[in-house]
């Protein structure tokens, strides 16, 4: 029965790192250009606004994207902020700048109403 369980978790830690690395791949290829490319949507909703306000902070359209998109993949599965800047990282080959990283900090820690 022992050896029964441990195949059990053997398997499931198999198949949740499957699936987590699934969610990694398709977050990398919706970041740029697809759904969780969230640039172009506030360009059209703000395109006349410089800067837009959440909570009590302004943000240039470029950061509230990012904000956004750190919303998205906390909602999506990615369970720490550490992974989230890396993978956005990753995706955008660059380090994320101070204004950037406090606004995807923010957008990950946004619940979701």
């Amino acid at each position: 029965m022992k050896n029964v369980f441990i195949l059990v978790i053997i398997f499931c830690t198999s198949f949740c790192f499957a699936q987590k690395q699934d969610l990694k791949k398709t977050i990398k290829e919706e970041s740029i250009g697809g759904s969780l490319d969230f640039t172009k949507t506030i360009e059209e909703k703000y395109s006349s606004a410089p800067f837009i306000r959440f909570g009590d902070i302004l943000y240039n359209k470029k950061d509230f994207a990012i904000l956004f998109w750190g919303t998205k993949v906390k909602y999506l599965g990615i369970e720490s902020l550490d992974e989230a800047v890396k993978l956005w990282e990753e995706i955008h080959e660059k380090k994320l700048t101070k204004p950037e990283s406090k606004a995807l900090k923010t957008g990950f820690e946004t619940k979701l109403e």
